[in-house]
């Protein structure tokens, strides 16, 4: 876990860390403010309506030492078929214009919700074209690699 002790605004990340532990889509966040962690790393849920069904997705959240007037660094660590995942990065308008006012929370839930409905506009991965021009075969795979690679 990287650690700064000197966060602007621990508080924050405390008030954040505790509406993290009743958000009901995830299973854990290892990172703790208390302690200056600035790294949190975080297992969310598949959602069940959708090809990540049943899969664990690790997904980890830098904040720099100016949080929350930098904005924390978004990774979705866990490999999976989607067009608005590439590599580790995650291209998604609420994490692109994350500001201030932002909380966690909101953006992780929209990562969630990115999952259910992906966003063809900002496709840029290297799964866009079989999912503009076979679908079913971009389900089969978003499923094959949540089954081989989504478990803790």
């Amino acid at each position: 876990m990287g650690s700064h002790n000197d966060f602007l605004d621990n508080e924050r990340l405390e008030k954040e860390r505790n509406e993290f532990n009743k958000w009901k889509y995830s299973i854990c966040c290892e990172g703790n403010p208390q302690k200056g962690d600035n790294i949190w790393n975080i297992i969310m849920d598949g959602p069940l309506d959708s090809p990540y069904k049943g899969g664990k997705f690790k997904i980890r959240i830098t904040f720099y030492k100016d949080y929350p007037v930098s904005k924390p660094l978004f990774e979705f660590l866990t490999p999976i078929c989607h067009i608005n995942i590439s590599g580790t990065h995650i291209c998604l308008g609420t994490l692109n214009n994350y500001d201030n006012k932002t909380s966690i929370i909101k953006a992780l839930s929209e990562i969630f919700m990115m999952l259910t409905s992906p966003n063809e506009l900002d496709a840029y991965s290297k799964y866009k074209d079989l999912y503009i021009n076979n679908y079913s075969e971009y389900l089969r795979k978003a499923r094959e690699m949540t089954r081989e690679y989504a478990k803790i």
